[in-house]
């Protein structure tokens, strides 16, 4: 331990005798170790951290932890979300369980009104989770102030009017004043007493999402109006509306294999129970369902799906920028290793043994690395905000809560990482410089000079230049890649105009509109906006574009027999009058839907080219018959039209069949729709017109939010935007720090070859052949290493060819700019040696050494 502190303290001692060199060595680590935790730390909030409750590894998901969202109807296999009746039936049912919740898996921004707040009589806005009564009990969670739920609320519906709030909306909204409790806020019509508080640090269930109110799941018509998301389906299990995560606490000594098999036991005698007197293969279908009893350690996530194979990248690229520093600091310390020579062979020659030697060298690349480590943490604090704000808007979430602070885990990962990059860079030099024939330099009358040994003397510093640029070419591939990528989806043609084209969603149900009458309201909103100053052209569809809503259904075709197994699925939407022409999606045979399609006639339906070809191969469709075949839906169609394949929720997607019904002569129930409206000019012009178009129409529907289809299509690029700037910004610094490298590495070796170049001079030489020597060597390093590294980036390219769009596994335009860009660089840090080369004076070289 003695000798231990005496290196400590003779290393500090070194570098700070070299201050250039120690800053140089730190910055270069910082970037490489701050970057690698600022990524690490989302990545571990996102995807490894666990939820901040008590015992996590007891929690299970009973439903698809990354499944957000709501449907109706049935699904098959692995349920992904629950409808209330089969949550409150295998919690009754439960044997394997201490505790189940229920959550919505949407977390609606609701307007509220809030007592006692500074900002009362003011509407603000505030993200509301709907849960059970045991939610906080299953999480073992005690609230900071107040009291939580408990399983007595879920007793009557609508009688629980009592709220918890997060501690940061209580921090914020209340100054943490304890007269908080007892105060309302009201949500829609309905006004809430606040009765508890929760921890600080606590977001609930969900990993991105911060919710700011919980509300009892018996008052989901107060949160949703008009809506009744509690009651079992009427129309049986085949027709449900599922939108509810369910997690449970694990009783003691029970194992997930053991819940898994008693719930699904428990599940299967539920639909037992509620088959009815379906058809046998209604009956088959209904049965093929299971529940997949996950860890919960982790909860829910609303960003895994989003973020999750983003950030694996990332942290594979920004791994690469660390190796890129790590062989800058090695070639830094090669370099000070030569120049200390004398000082090394005096101590050996004192009797220091080598291994005295390396560990000395060893405690001051250690230093070196924790003061980069240090430097990093401090970079990495920055870095996390930018990254958190990338993030947030990637992932379409205002308000992302990610838990980003320094705790042991983000210390010991950096710490982990600081000790791997004190090898990484210390290790080889360490035993290279120390590999000494004590006689020659001895001999020698300059420090740092060996003889004329030259480069012999460093093979390993232009080994970690080409390793460094093969690592950067990976880098730079990557950057071209997704630059390529985000290209090509932006030159993806939607199949219709998204210029001067408006949406925005009504919702009836929540004005209080219920059966027929809704169909009514649709059309008189269409009759008000129609004529609004601006307004080109507008119609109505149920889905909408790029709202990730999607209804489809299986069918029957005339004249067409599916195979054995064959699926019979098609995509569905109901439109309204004249929506091909007001998008712009061309007519490729027949007509479209119109004023003749409403009433209570024939149903008449438009499909597109997809499902021409799928169904009829080449045959004319126009008067065939199509039916929807789904259990409660069945409904029969005469196709009157085909329209071209467009784009409905994503610029990746590929077409698929699909049905366009009338909305004004709908099959079943429509309770939303969205409006899509053309104008001439800005569209901003028109939305004032628009909201108040709606509120006279009727003064009962909740404001609207309007959206303009451009933006729309650029909010889903967002993921490949984040992957874009990112991996360009890696790309740009190992650009950096290979320049440096190889700037270093050959202003090196014109140093230590300053002699034999003024000898060559003065026997007469061209100078230009000398700076054609240097710049010959520079890029002769690079072209090795870009020789090694695109069979790797092809490899590379090859494993995330599905992020990429558009690509082949060999890009030639991304491989091209990597390898110009390099040689170019090269070029660059190599002439400035070149020319200080060809300058050198004989005379002044001779007397070099």
């Amino acid at each position: 331990m003695q000798n231990f502190w005496q290196d400590l303290r003779y290393g500090m001692r070194m570098l700070a005798k070299s201050p250039g060199f120690t800053l140089i060595a730190v910055l270069t680590l910082a970037l490489g170790i701050g970057a690698n935790t600022a990524i690490f730390s989302v990545l571990d909030s996102v995807m490894l951290r666990s939820l901040p409750v008590p015992h996590p590894q007891e929690l299970a998901v009973l439903t698809d932890p990354d499944e957000h969202g709501s449907h109706f109807g049935s699904q098959t296999g692995d349920r992904s979300l629950l409808a209330y009746s089969e949550f409150e039936y295998l919690r009754d049912h439960n044997q394997v369980f201490s505790q189940m919740f229920a959550a919505d898996s949407v977390l609606p921004e609701l307007e509220v009104t809030i007592a006692g707040s500074s900002h009362y009589g003011q509407k603000e806005t505030a993200r509301v989770r709907l849960v059970s009564g045991n939610y906080f009990d299953t999480l073992e969670i005690r609230p900071a102030a107040g009291k939580a739920f408990t399983p007595e609320v879920d007793r009557a519906r609508g009688a629980s009017r009592i709220v918890v709030i997060s501690y940061a909306f209580w921090k914020q909204r209340f100054d943490l004043n304890p007269a908080a409790l007892g105060q309302n806020i009201q949500i829609h019509n309905t006004a809430f007493e606040i009765v508890g508080v929760t921890p600080p640090g606590f977001f609930g269930e969900t990993v991105g999402e911060a919710p700011d109110i919980w509300v009892p799941m018996m008052m989901e018509q107060a949160i949703y109006p008009g809506k009744d998301y509690l009651s079992p389906s009427t129309q049986g299990i085949l027709n449900q509306y599922m939108w509810l995560q369910v997690i449970g606490r694990l009783k003691s000594g029970v194992t997930l294999d053991q819940a898994k098999a008693s719930v699904n036991v428990a599940f299967k005698n539920m639909l037992e129970s509620k088959i009815g007197t379906l058809s046998a293969n209604d009956r088959r279908t209904g049965l093929d369902q299971r529940i997949d009893v996950q860890p919960g350690a982790r909860g829910s996530s609303a960003l895994h799906g989003k973020l999750g194979q983003p950030l694996k990248l990332l942290m594979v690229l920004v791994g690469l920028v660390l190796l890129i520093a790590c062989a800058n600091v090695a070639n830094l310390l090669l370099a000070r290793g030569e120049a200390r020579q004398k000082e090394f062979v005096m101590r050996l020659a004192m009797g220091a043994g080598h291994w005295r030697l390396i560990r000395q060298l060893l405690t001051e690349t250690l230093l070196l690395a924790m003061l980069g480590g240090i430097a990093g943490i401090v970079l990495a604090q920055w870095a996390e905000v930018l990254l958190l704000r990338m993030v947030s808007a990637q992932a379409g979430i205002s308000a992302i809560q990610l838990n980003l602070r320094l705790d042991a885990r983000m210390l010991a990962f950096t710490l982990g990482l600081t000790l791997l990059t004190a090898i990484l860079f210390g290790l080889v030099p360490s035993l290279h410089v120390t590999r000494l024939n004590l006689s020659p330099i001895l001999k020698s009358t300059n420090t740092g000079s060996t003889g004329g040994t030259g480069l012999q003397r460093l093979p390993i510093g232009k080994l970690l230049v080409i390793a460094q640029v093969a690592v950067s070419l990976i880098l730079l591939v990557a950057a071209g890649l997704s630059v390529r990528s985000l290209a090509r989806l932006g030159e993806v043609h939607l199949g219709y105009d998204r210029e001067n084209l408006l949406l925005f969603r009504i919702d009836p149900l929540a004005g209080g509109y219920k059966g027929p009458v809704i169909t009514h309201l649709y059309q008189q909103v269409m009759e008000r906006i129609s004529v609004i100053p601006g307004v080109r052209a507008a119609t109505v569809s149920h889905n909408g574009l790029f709202s990730h809503a999607e209804s489809g259904d299986p069918i029957s075709v005339e004249g067409f027999t599916p195979k054995q197994g064959e699926d019979m699925d098609s995509a569905f939407d109901h439109i309204g009058p004249g929506y091909f022409s007001t998008m712009g999606i061309p007519i490729v045979m027949g007509r479209e839907l119109g004023p003749q399609d409403m009433g209570n006639g024939i149903h008449t339906a438009v499909i597109n080219q997809a499902f021409e070809q799928r169904f009829f191969g080449g045959a004319n469709p126009i008067g065939r018959h199509v039916r929807d075949t789904y259990p409660g839906n069945p409904a029969d169609m005469e196709v009157v039209g085909v329209v071209a394949d467009a784009k409905y929720n994503s610029l990746r997607e590929k077409s698929v069949p699909r049905i366009y019904a009338a909305l004004f002569n709908p099959m079943w129930d429509q309770n939303s729709a969205v409006y899509e409206v053309r104008t001439y000019a800005d569209p901003a012009a028109v939305s004032m017109a628009l909201r108040q178009a709606v509120q006279e129409t009727s003064t009962s529907l909740p404001p609207i939010t309007i959206h303009t289809m451009s933006g729309l299509v650029d909010e889903s690029l967002q993921t490949d935007r984040f992957i874009e700037n990112l991996s360009g910004a890696f790309g740009v610094l190992a650009l950096v720090l290979a320049s440096i490298g190889l700037y270093s590495i050959m202003a090196y070796t014109v140093a230590r070859r300053t002699r034999d170049i003024g000898i060559r001079l003065a026997l007469g030489a061209e100078p230009g052949n000398v700076l054609r020597q240097v710049l010959v060597e520079t890029l002769a390093l690079v072209l090795i290493g870009v020789a090694i590294g695109v069979p790797v980036a092809v490899g590379g390219t090859y494993l995330v060819r599905s992020m990429l769009y558009g690509l082949g596994v060999a890009d030639p335009v991304a491989f091209t700019f990597a390898a110009v860009m390099l040689l170019s660089v090269a070029a660059l840090a190599g002439f400035l040696p070149a020319r200080r080369a060809s300058r050198v004076d004989p005379m002044v070289a001779l007397r070099y050494e």
